[in-house]
């Protein structure tokens, strides 16, 4: 009897992981993809929020952990941002520029590669841009440099965007077949 309940204990569980992957899907983009940290997304999918909902993930009505944010409130939105890198190809060593721009209540940028640094953006005046320096690393085994750049915004919402460089002589990543 206890392994018909475990049987079936697991099933739902598997059951709501697959739900939840399928909601969330798992496609690609070439240049940039996108995370944030608004915490809720307002969608028109009937079919999207009856997942979500049933996965156990937060709402526009619920918010975050109890937090009570309000679909249409302007402070519940994360800042906008997109970013831009050389879309040549990149020698290891050579040192490049970032750009982004940011809707106007960015109050900080950061890029973070993939070692796990850290480098403040500044703000450009004139450009109206964000601007950093990054220099790629000598001993790179990869063909492909993937770099977060993160807006925060005052009311502690932030949204991640990446950028990709193309490396001169690393070795491309094995395929799984996949």
């Amino acid at each position: 009897m206890k392994s018909i309940a475990r049987t079936k204990k697991v099933a739902v569980i598997t059951a709501t992981a697959v739900v939840a992957f399928l909601a969330l899907g798992c496609g690609q983009q070439k240049q940039a993809a996108v995370e944030t940290g608004a915490g809720t997304v307002a969608t028109t999918d009937q079919t999207t929020q009856t997942m979500v909902a049933s996965a156990g993930m937060p709402t526009p009505e619920t918010g975050l952990g109890g937090e009570g944010l309000r679909a249409d409130a302007v402070d519940s939105l994360p800042p906008d941002v997109t970013a831009f890198a050389p879309d040549t190809l990149i020698v290891p060593g050579a040192v490049v520029e970032i750009t982004a721009q940011g809707s106007t209540d960015v109050t900080s940028m950061t890029l973070t590669d993939p070692i796990g640094h850290k480098y403040p953006m500044l703000y450009d005046t004139e450009a109206k841009a964000w601007r950093v320096h990054y220099r790629v690393p000598l001993r790179t085994h990869i063909d492909r440099l993937g770099l977060s750049i993160t807006a925060a915004n005052g009311t502690n919402r932030w949204k991640r965007v990446w950028v990709f460089l193309d490396i001169a002589g690393g070795v491309p990543a094995e395929s799984d077949g996949c």
